[in-house]
């Protein structure tokens, strides 16, 4: 099973798909979505959608997932950070691909063990998960934590109603 994760932003989306085998877990690609920040919004997010679009015709993904948004002390920003969002699940559902969201303190306690871990702890866990992976932003080690918390909860999830089914 191939997954994509995607860390959304207005300036920098990051995504990393992997793939999963049995107990095994693949990294496949990752990168980042940039946008040039004297385009127009609207500019911005087609190009959001347009470059998602094509990381994922190279891939063959059967789920994705992506990180919720909270409204900090910014509104303003939490709103863009919002239609970036809503980009990212586009070009998911156009694929008619299933969104997962997660929060941000729910993947870092999946994929660190804590769930108030800084970037440097996500960057170095996916370091050491896939320690061959050269990533340039945290955008992109993001993404893949992403990726590997809808891993982890879905093989979680169906362990669960198998175990359930069993027990019925």
């Amino acid at each position: 099973m191939q997954v994509i994760g995607i860390d959304p932003g207005l300036n920098y989306t990051g995504w990393g798909v992997i793939s999963s085998v049995g107990p095994n877990i693949s990294y496949l690609g990752s990168g980042v979505c940039k946008t040039k920040p004297k385009d127009e919004l609207s500019v911005r997010l087609v190009s959001i959608l347009e470059q998602l679009r094509e990381v994922l015709s190279s891939f063959d993904v059967q789920s994705g997932a992506i990180e919720k948004t909270f409204v900090k002390s910014d509104p303003a920003g939490a709103l863009k950070l919002g239609q970036a969002r809503a980009a990212a699940i586009i070009s998911l559902g156009e694929r008619n691909l299933k969104v997962a969201e997660y929060s941000p303190n729910y993947i870092k306690k999946v994929v660190v063990g804590r769930g108030h871990a800084t970037k440097e702890d996500i960057k170095r866990m996916i370091s050491i998960q896939f320690p061959r992976v050269e990533l340039d932003r945290a955008d992109e080690s993001d993404a893949i934590a992403i990726a590997l918390c809808h891993m982890h909860s879905s093989k979680m999830k169906d362990s669960l109603n198998r175990a359930i089914e069993r027990a019925i």
